[in-house]
C-alpha cells in the first residue's frame, strides 16, 4: 500500500509539472524564441522560477535553504552541488537567489518543448566530443562575462551511490580558476527522499527539500595546476553536509 501511495505521489507530481509546463510555455516562447533580449531572457529566468514554486507547493514540497554566510547576489558564481534526484534541477532553480545558467546534458534536447530552455537559457554539453565541450566552455565564458553564474553538477550524471558522491570532473573548477570567479558549493540534502533516481518504479512523497548553501571558495591567484586539490576540496564541503543524512 506504502509503495502504492509513492507511486501515485510521482505520478501526480508528473502530470502537475506538465501541466503548469504547458500553461506556461507560450509566455516562455515569448521570452525566449520572439523577443531574443536578454532583459527577456532574464524575465524566462524568474518566470521559470515561478513556475517550479507553483508546482512545489502543488506537490506538497517544502523547500528551506541554510546558508553558511550572506551570499553577494552582485557577484558571479560557479554553483556546484551533487546530483542524486530528478528535483535537483527544480530545486537549484527555486531555491537559489541568483540568476544562472545550468549545464546539462545535451540529451535533454531530446524532450520536446522542454529543450526550449536548453536552446536559450541553459547550456547543453555534448560529454563525449571535444567540439562539446569547447562550445560548452565557450558559451558558459561568455554567460561569466555578462555577469550570469553557471551552475554545474561536477559528478556529470545522477549518482546512484546515494548518499556518497561520484568522483568530480574538473570543468566546472578549471572554468572557475580561468575567470577567477569563485565556487559556491551547495549541499542538496532531501530530494532523493522525495524523489529517487529510479523515483518512478519506486514512487516518491512530499516533504521538505532543504539546500544547504556554503561559504563561496575564492580562486583568485589559482592556476589551472590547482583544479584537482580545488574539486577536491569542494567534494569535501558537500559531502561534509550528506554525511549527516540519515
Amino acid at each position: 500500500m506504502k509503495l502504492l501511495l509513492k507511486r501515485f505521489w510521482a505520478v501526480y507530481f508528473l502530470l502537475l509539472f506538465i501541466l503548469f509546463f504547458l500553461l506556461f510555455y507560450p509566455v516562455f516562447y515569448w521570452f525566449l524564441v520572439i523577443r531574443k533580449k536578454p532583459s527577456a531572457w532574464k524575465k524566462a529566468h524568474k518566470l521559470r522560477r515561478l513556475w517550479g514554486k507553483i508546482i512545489m507547493f502543488l506537490a506538497g514540497l517544502n523547500p528551506k535553504n541554510t546558508f553558511e554566510t550572506t551570499i553577494d547576489k552582485s557577484k558571479t558564481y560557479i554553483i556546484v552541488a551533487n546530483h542524486f534526484s530528478y528535483l535537483d534541477i527544480l530545486s537549484l532553480n527555486v531555491q537559489l537567489p541568483l540568476h544562472f545558467r545550468f549545464i546539462a546534458k545535451a540529451e535533454l534536447l531530446k524532450i520536446p518543448l522542454f529543450n526550449i530552455f536548453f536552446k536559450t537559457i541553459d547550456i547543453a554539453t555534448d560529454r563525449y566530443t571535444k567540439k562539446g565541450a569547447r562550445d560548452t566552455i565557450k558559451q558558459a565564458s561568455e554567460s561569466i562575462a555578462k555577469g550570469i553564474s553557471v551552475a554545474i553538477f561536477p559528478e556529470g550524471k545522477m549518482s546512484r551511490t546515494i548518499p556518497k558522491m561520484m568522483p568530480y570532473k574538473l570543468g566546472a573548477f578549471k572554468l572557475a580558476i580561468e575567470h577567477q570567479i569563485p565556487i559556491l558549493p551547495v549541499s542538496i540534502l532531501d530530494n532523493h527522499y522525495r524523489l529517487f533516481y529510479d523515483g518512478w518504479s519506486k514512487g516518491g512523497s512530499p516533504g521538505k527539500m532543504r539546500n544547504y548553501i556554503h561559504k563561496p571558495i575564492k580562486t583568485q591567484g589559482m592556476q589551472m595546476s590547482d583544479a584537482k586539490e580545488l574539486s577536491s576540496k569542494v567534494y569535501h564541503i558537500i559531502e561534509s553536509k550528506l554525511k549527516q543524512l540519515p
